[in-house]
């Protein structure tokens, strides 16, 4: 063995790395000192020397422990440090099974589990049937879903199930003069692949030619074509295709080969099939079904040569009143104070989609279950003491559900402290293309459970790559019928997409974890099945939502400290990447916007700081470290410049909102967008800012009205979403805002 030299500590060496790159962009190198330079007790308030209260975490028995990383000998430290006592790990990683996971994740891909049908149902039944049999206690919420009931911002939509599909291929029989056609190939089937039939079809038979119009969406896709009473082939998907296609010019139904969301696969396999939709309102006159681009692509080819394709088509589906059937589990929470035992931690998934959609979402839904079974056996066999706060587990339909849950069931989220939201967490990623990500809450949202998600998800990383580099690791989490390779999650911002993103929303702002795939080149399509599952990935996510879920029940003020210790390190990352941008933005001359960047930078921060007291009181001792550090490091960063509000802002920039108390809910849900609807019947044009991409998001209409406090006025809401998505005018922001008050979403007015 090497004879090193004396290394600082894993913290140390991280803080005075991203401190570097600080004092790097705040000091001119040439320079011993300028005007206005961090002194040597700034640097030592950011900086703590050994031995001071701030150098590190400490283990329960007090002695200093490395961060994950660190070179420690082997007779200090037994396993890397992390937020949960080391038994508490222990038992986790043990009990944890990706191959139980992987086992219900093949029993949900026999279902084709779309909103209020007798397959997700059926799903439904199987999850709340083994919930039970772990011991939880079970709930299945039932709420109406005919099209008529309104949940918050949420239409309901009616359930929609298919009784017979298939769509063949006819040839020519019998002699010219008397020739019919006959069934030759079937080319699509319920029974076989029921993803093939596009969701919300409606009943309908015919026999008729196949006539290509392009993408179908567009009225010159039609022009000098004879569509009525055929079927079209079209590009585009079928909810795109129907208003001009059979509504306009008569056409019987459609043909789709619509692909799946452009990745750097797409288009690469011409076998899949992909998931369709009809619009759900209003209820569609007619079917669609879905083909293969190799199917498509031969169909054209003849088309072109001038030969007829004849095609039957014979479908026995629709709408029907039906209801959102939401299955919850709960491990109690055993607290003393009866109002910290009800606060709860929420696990969440969807349970809804296409067969048989394996990593979207039965991945999902796989491990929640197994989280729940993994918490409820070591509690009940004393491994792990019952947790402080309630543990909740929810199997909603996606976004719809999640919204008409959360306004029929109000306490839901007001009891709610966090939600760990698993979507898509399973796809090999040799098989799927997939990176596995830890998504923090919006901007809109400070908080630490990012942080809590993003250190159990470091660890996770730093494990399973010693195991895959060296073959030795103490907590390598690899399952006996899984794969050996390292996980490489990557921590990110926001994105939406999932149910997520209506916890976080401003109605409801609730703190949300949200662990998933991305990209996965099979999603939505048939080849979405068990053979791209790993099990390894499946008890490596596990892991991370299982400690960090119970890690946030259990969390009290005596965690604080060594929980600071983790934020701050999460701090100085956060802030390099701060500076990062505001460099960019003087780069592309707005500097105004890179210098309130970094001054809303440090705001969030100490919001961060702030978000703890929904969990434990802030010991007096870390909240004057915690002042200390950002006040150090927002002098290291050069923000004592404030930007003023410009004159020409008028009277739109100071203008305040406030949101209304009801609808509950974000603008756009599944199948229905409250904002489209209600500024259609007044007949207000879309505005700019829902189609605006920004240098780092697009999410400025979300955030938007997430940031509507009754306290912030309209410039301010811009300089926040310049900050997070990238420089925006006012007057986009403005324009919507001001339709959202004219829908009713938003009064003006301090609140």
């Amino acid at each position: 063995m090497k004879q090193q030299k004396q290394q600082p500590n894993g913290y140390l060496r991280l803080a005075m790395g991203w401190l570097g790159l600080l004092v790097a962009t705040t000091i001119p190198s040439h320079a011993a000192v300028q005007p206005g330079a961090p002194s040597r007790e700034v640097v030592a308030a950011v900086l703590p020397g050994p031995g001071t209260a701030a150098s590190g975490p400490v283990a329960a028995s007090g002695s200093p422990v490395a961060a994950p990383g660190s070179p420690v000998a082997a007779d200090t430290q037994s396993a890397p440090w992390t937020l949960l006592p080391e038994a508490a790990v222990q038992a986790l990683a043990a009990e944890l099974s990706g191959t139980a996971a992987r086992h219900t994740v093949q029993d949900l891909t026999l279902f084709h589990r779309i909103r209020g049908s007798r397959g997700f149902k059926a799903a439904a039944d199987a999850i709340a049937e083994r919930a039970r049999a772990y011991g939880l206690a079970v709930e299945v919420i039932s709420l109406p879903a005919d099209g008529t009931v309104f949940y918050g911002t949420q239409r309901s939509r009616p359930a929609w199930d298919a009784d017979f599909a298939e769509l063949w291929e006819q040839r020519p029989d019998g002699a010219a003069g008397s020739r019919r056609w006959v069934d030759g190939e079937r080319i699509a089937s319920w029974e076989a692949r029921p993803i093939t039939l596009a969701e919300d079809s409606a009943s309908g038979e015919v026999a008729a030619e196949l006539v290509d119009v392009g993408s179908g969406a567009s009225e010159q896709d039609y022009r000098g074509k004879e569509v009525r009473g055929k079927l079209v082939l079209a590009s585009a998907q079928p909810g795109e295709v129907a208003a001009l296609a059979v509504d306009r010019f008569g056409a019987a139904g459609i043909v789709s080969y619509a692909q799946n969301q452009v990745t750097a696969w797409w288009r690469e396999d011409e076998n899949l099939v992909r998931w369709g939709h009809l619009a759900t309102f209003p209820a569609p006159r007619t079917f669609a079904f879905m083909v293969s681009l190799k199917q498509a692509r031969a169909w054209q080819q003849r088309l072109a040569g001038g030969e007829a394709v004849h095609l039957r088509a014979a479908v026995r589906a629709g709408q029907h009143p039906g209801s959102y059937d939401i299955v919850t589990a709960v491990i109690p929470g055993h607290d003393p104070l009866p109002a910290v035992a009800a606060e709860e931690i929420v696990f969440s998934c969807h349970l809804d989609h296409q067969r048989p959609g394996a990593n979207d979402n039965a991945s999902g839904c796989a491990v929640i279950l197994e989280a729940a079974r993994t918490l409820a056996k070591l509690v009940r066999e004393g491994r792990l003491p019952p947790p402080r706060r309630t543990l909740r587990f929810v199997w909603p339909p996606e976004v719809e559900g999640t919204i008409a849950v959360l306004n029929a069931r109000p306490e839901l989220a007001a009891r709610a402290r966090a939600v760990i939201h698993l979507d898509m967490v399973g796809g090999e990623p040799a098989a799927t293309g997939a990176i596995f990500h830890v998504t923090r809450s919006p901007r809109s949202l400070p908080t630490f459970v990012n942080d809590v998600a993003e250190s159990f998800g470091r660890f996770v990383n730093a494990e399973s790559d010693a195991f895959a580099s060296t073959g030795s690791a103490p907590y390598p989490l690899v399952d006996p019928e899984g794969s050996k390779r390292a996980l490489q999650a990557e921590s990110v911002e926001f994105t939406p997409g999932s149910d997520h993103e209506v916890w976080a929303e401003g109605s409801f702002r609730v703190p949300a974890i949200y662990l998933n795939d991305w990209p996965d080149r099979t999603i939505h399509t048939d080849a979405d099945g068990l053979a791209n599952i790993d099990a390894t990935k499946l008890l490596r996510a596990g892991f991370i939502a299982t400690a960090s879920g119970w890690y946030l029940a259990g969390l009290d003020a005596a965690q604080v400290p060594a929980l600071w210790e983790e934020v701050r390190r999460h701090v100085l990352e956060r802030t390099a990447a701060a500076l990062a941008r505001r460099a960019e933005l003087r780069a592309r001359g707005a500097a105004d916007d890179g210098e309130e960047l970094v001054r809303l930078h440090f705001a969030y921060e100490q919001q961060v700081v702030e978000s703890v007291a929904a969990f434990a009181p802030l010991p007096a001792a870390t909240r004057r470290q915690a002042a200390d550090f950002l006040a150090g490091l927002r002098q290291l960063a050069g923000t004592e410049r404030v930007t003023e509000p410009s004159a020409e802002d008028g009277a739109e920039g100071a203008r305040v909102y406030r949101r209304q108390a009801d609808p509950k809910g974000p603008m756009t849900g599944f199948g229905y967008s409250w904002f489209e609807d209600h500024a259609g019947q007044r007949q207000i044009p879309a505005p700019a800012l829902i189609a605006r991409k920004g240098l780092w998001g697009s999410d400025y209409a979300y955030e938007a009205l997430n940031l509507v406090d009754g306290r912030r006025s309209v410039r301010q809401i811009r300089d926040a979403l310049a900050a997070s998505e990238g420089p925006v005018p006012l007057a986009e922001v403005a324009e919507y805002l001001d339709d959202l008050a004219r829908i009713g979403v938003l009064a003006a007015g301090a609140r």
